[in-house]
């Protein structure tokens, strides 16, 4: 009969630092709860007790811009591009610049 050791880490086997995987995930995770609220206060910043209005500009620009860092984030490090090959990102980051595309053409441009 085989004795088992309580004190053995049971990832120890896996062969590369499991355990930093998963705190790397949690920190990822931290950062988009973090963007997430940030991106809930800009249009309304009354939520947590401020009396004023960012103007639409700022707010379109940097909503954008965090939703574009939120998904980067989910896509490097959740479907695991940061180990795969530059073709396989190029290929991933085909829909970004479609997007930024469509930004373009809809942004509310003050020209005439």
């Amino acid at each position: 009969m085989a004795s088992h050791d309580a004190t053995k880490d049971p990832n120890e086997g896996w062969g590369w630092g499991v355990d930093f995987l998963y705190s790397q995930y949690m920190w990822v995770w931290l950062a988009l709860l973090i963007l997430t609220l940030v991106e809930v206060i800009i249009p309304e910043p009354q939520i947590i007790g401020l009396s004023f209005q960012f103007p639409r500009t700022f707010v379109v620009i940097s909503l954008i811009s965090l939703a574009l860092v939120k998904t980067w984030m989910v896509a490097w490090y959740y479907m695991h591009l940061i180990a795969e090959r530059p073709s396989i990102i190029l290929l991933a980051c085909a829909p970004f610049m479609f997007s930024i595309f469509l930004t373009i053409g809809i942004f509310p441009w003050n020209g005439g």
